[in-house]
């Protein structure tokens, strides 16, 4: 065998994509692995301009201008006819005057790596939304604020940005939708977190009371006036925030004084004569539609626009639907938890509850899960442990009202819900059988026959 022959049999047995070209782009060797990877018989390379296979679509782009153009080493991913992924690299040969005469290039097909690549780098992003959503969730959590609803994310976009100004914030809804909770927030994401939160409700200090709980006042000033007198709600905000909760229960009196304390930010104790200033956070709440209670003379209008520099409403829990479910299982978790009582609800429990007006909203809600986790007697919340307020028996689609099936086809699927949600809950057919009544047999037998995994 001559020495050519030598060569051409070892350069062929690599069986890897090899390509030599002239510095023009023409062909002058191929490996037998180079048609293999382009789908072309090798020979058929042989002479051929690697520029003319570009624009019949071959591969793209080219080793050889790269080469030519930066006299050095290259290396970058070639795409091929038929959509695979090549790691090309390309080198540089030069005569013995150091004059560039040939481009050797090789390749590996790198396809499934790239869609590997591609893959993690779109699971980074979703891992990272993930992230996102459950640092929000813990945050939420902790804060006693559930937002799954877009106008709820809203209402809490808005705490987090006026948190960080002093600026006096007005916040709008119903009774029991979180006003209270939401004013916390603001002051817990503001400078002045590590000062005192005092709330004052305004609907609840009778109007003769009223400046003497809100200023404080000088001993003696009055018939049962404490020996020494006392600090007022307002001095004991100084450097926290003041929560004016119910403002719009204020009589028109009282308007006037807590008009003058937010312009001065001073004030005079009942039976006092020296001044006093409070640098406090003002953040204010009603359930009255304040803007119609100005227009009928009932709240002043210069109190209503020193109050309302920003304004933020909260939606009421039939408006944000989304929240109902989520904030059902918050709550059943905490009670369950303070009242060391395993409960979990019943399907049908949850869809009764989540189809209800809540007129008395969060607070409402919050009620009713704490009475279910103290007064039901199973480990399972069911329909029957409902206050009868509660019950809403005409639900067209209720699994207990569809007379179109017979009494055992009812008690199957109420059956096959009860173990779907124990095995969800619980997880081992040992514990499912204990908590349920039945034998742990029972449990295998009965999963097996639903097809619950």
């Amino acid at each position: 065998m001559t020495e050519w022959d030598e060569y051409k049999t070892i350069f062929h047995s690599l069986q890897e994509d090899i390509l030599v070209t002239k510095t023009d782009g023409t062909i002058v060797k191929v490996s037998e692995g180079t048609g293999a990877v382009y789908d072309i018989n090798a020979d058929e390379l042989m002479g051929r301009s690697v520029y003319d296979l570009e624009r019949e679509g071959l591969f793209t782009p080219l080793a050889t201008p790269m080469v030519v153009e930066s006299r050095e080493r290259v290396t970058f991913v070639q795409t091929v006819m038929d959509g695979k992924k090549l790691l090309v690299t390309g080198l540089p040969v030069f005569d013995k005057n150091g004059e560039l005469v040939r481009v050797v290039s090789y390749s590996h097909d790198v396809t499934e790596l790239m869609e590997i690549k591609a893959g993690m780098e779109e699971m980074s992003i979703e891992m990272e939304r993930v992230r996102e959503e459950l640092s929000q969730l813990k945050k939420q959590k902790e804060e006693k604020f559930i937002s799954k609803s877009e106008h709820m994310r809203r209402v809490l976009a808005a705490a987090y940005q006026v948190a960080g100004v002093d600026v006096n914030v007005l916040l709008l809804g119903e009774s029991g939708v979180g006003k209270s909770e939401l004013a916390k927030l603001i002051h817990d994401k503001s400078e002045r977190s590590e000062g005192p939160f005092i709330e004052v409700n305004c609907g609840a200090i009778p109007e003769s009371l009223f400046e003497a709980e809100l200023f404080g006042y000088e001993g003696g000033s009055f018939t049962g006036a404490t020996k020494g007198g006392r600090k007022g709600l307002v001095e004991m905000a100084a450097n926290g925030t003041l929560f004016l909760d119910e403002v719009g229960e204020l009589s028109l009196a009282n308007q006037v004084k807590v008009l003058k304390l937010i312009q001065k930010k001073s004030f005079y104790k009942v039976g006092g004569r020296k001044e006093i200033h409070s640098d406090f956070r003002l953040v204010s709440a009603t359930n009255n539609k304040l803007k119609e209670s100005v227009d009928k003379k009932k709240f002043r209008e210069d109190l209503y626009f020193r109050l309302n520099v920003v304004p933020i409403t909260i939606p009421p829990l039939r408006e944000r639907r989304e929240d109902i479910i989520p904030l059902i299982q918050f709550f059943l978790d905490h009670f369950t938890k303070h009242y060391n009582r395993k409960r979990i609800i019943d399907r049908e429990v949850l869809t009764e509850l989540h189809g209800l007006k809540w007129r008395g909203n969060v607070r409402e809600l919050i009620n009713l899960i704490e009475r279910l986790v103290v007064t039901s007697t199973g480990s399972v919340i069911l329909p029957d442990d409902l206050p009868k307020a509660y019950r809403q028996i005409d639900l067209p689609y209720s699994k207990m009202n569809n007379f179109e099936e017979s009494l055992s086809e009812t008690l199957e699927k109420v059956e096959k819900d009860r173990l779907e949600q124990a095995k969800q809950k619980f997880h081992t057919t040992t514990r499912i059988a204990e908590v349920l009544g039945i034998s742990q047999p029972s449990v295998v037998r009965k999963l097996k026959k639903y097809g619950i995994k």
